[in-house]
């Protein structure tokens, strides 16, 4: 049996959405290869919610506590992290096996592409981000034309173009992929993989059976945002956009942490926002009752995020049944599935006067409409992105 790597800084039993998706990816490859993992996840207590197939071999390379909060100590973590899945490849990975990386850390995929040129193994990235792109609208880079992002893209560029197979999320990130290795006349192949969503453990619920009588989410028309509260999500400028809002009947609730939770907050209270609502983050088994206490999910991604990533909270909210508030680039994959499949709202990020306009007409009408929408995300979830579907797709492709 040939033999797969995968490596990857997050993995079983750390519940963040990479490493449950690569967990469940690493224990269907089995069925098709030899599978080890090297992580840098420490074994913590196991708990019940997902399961490591005992075919997996797992080696964790701990490497520092992590903070995304902390960009300087961030990157060096990571560095020192991808260095030594580069020597673990470089003098245990043989021409017949293959490689299968995430793109989490990023410098992970230019030492692994080196080390591909080394040892001519076949590589395979799974792209969730995609770097140094994303480092624009997340303040990393002042600008495109700054020359350290010229450097960086350029090394990159050429690190996803040598490999044999990029699986990618959406048809925005596709074409963003595709003028990336252009340039390099590469052969690799790009496939479209999407996320999927736990439509056997998350489904739809009456608000009222998952909320307490005195909730200020329960009897009003709730809008919840659910996961990391970061620097390419935008949310700052929502809470810009929603404190021009004159609605009584809508409030407003932002559940996770993250880099700008704090700041978040801070303008909450100096505003005196009263129909704003924050929440810790959650344990992966709580996420149906989490989901289920609002009425609309919000997704938003900062401008300049076009084809650089597609939440993967997506597929988990469709089988929630929540209709999907979408704050981004018309022509991203999200924004094509709520025009094609009627799954919710879609907004360009700064076209403010429609947003508070949108905010201010919700009523009754709204409320109807909220039950059509719901319906077809559960079909869309049930039918296009279900776990068994999509994780054989994983299966053919690799």
């Amino acid at each position: 049996m040939k033999k797969l790597w995968i490596a990857t800084e997050l993995f079983y039993p750390d519940e963040t959405s990479t490493s449950f998706i690569l967990t469940k990816i690493a224990n269907k490859l089995c069925d098709k290869y030899e599978t080890k993992v090297l992580c840098a996840t420490a074994l913590a207590a196991e708990q019940n919610y997902f399961v490591l197939d005992g075919r997996v071999q797992v080696e964790r390379l701990i490497s520092g506590e992590n903070s995304k909060a902390n960009l300087k100590k961030r990157a060096l973590v990571s560095i020192w992290f991808s260095f030594k899945i580069f020597f673990k490849l470089l003098f245990n990975c043989k021409s017949t096996d293959k490689v299968f990386i995430v793109t989490n850390p990023v410098f992970l995929i230019f030492m692994v592409a080196v080390a591909k040129k080394i040892k001519k193994f076949d590589f395979v990235i799974l792209v969730h981000d995609v770097f140094p792109e994303n480092g624009i609208p997340a303040k990393i880079f002042p600008s495109k034309d700054a020359f350290t992002y010229k450097l960086i893209k350029y090394f990159f560029d050429w690190s996803y173009a040598s490999s044999d197979q990029l699986i990618v999320l959406g048809r925005d990130m596709k074409a963003v992929m595709q003028g990336k290795i252009n340039k390099w006349k590469s052969k690799t192949q790009i496939t479209i993989i999407e996320n999927w969503g736990d439509t056997e453990n998350i489904f739809p619920k009456n608000k009222e059976s998952v909320l307490q009588s005195d909730a200020p989410l329960l009897h009003k028309v709730a809008f919840q945002y659910a996961g990391n509260i970061g620097r390419v999500q935008g949310l700052m400028g929502l809470l810009e956009n929603v404190m021009q809002v004159n609605n009584n009947k809508i409030v407003f609730q932002f559940v996770g942490d993250g880099a700008v939770k704090n700041e978040m907050m801070a303008f909450v209270t100096k505003q005196k926002m009263k129909n704003i609502f924050f929440a810790d983050s959650y344990q992966r088994q709580e996420q149906n009752e989490i989901l289920n206490s609002a009425d609309v999910a919000i997704i938003t991604l900062a401008d300049g995020m076009f084809g650089l990533g597609v939440p993967s909270k997506l597929y988990n909210l469709l089988a929630a049944g929540k209709p999907i508030l979408y704050f981004g680039d018309s022509n991203s994959e999200i924004a094509l599935l709520i025009k094609e499949y009627d799954i919710g709202y879609h907004f360009e990020p700064y076209n403010s006067g429609e947003i508070i306009q949108f905010f201010n007409q919700i009523g009754e009408e709204f409320i109807e409409n909220l039950t059509i929408k719901s319906k077809n995300a559960r079909n869309l979830a049930s039918a296009n992105f279900s776990e068994n579907l999509i994780i054989n797709k994983f299966l053919i492709a690799i």
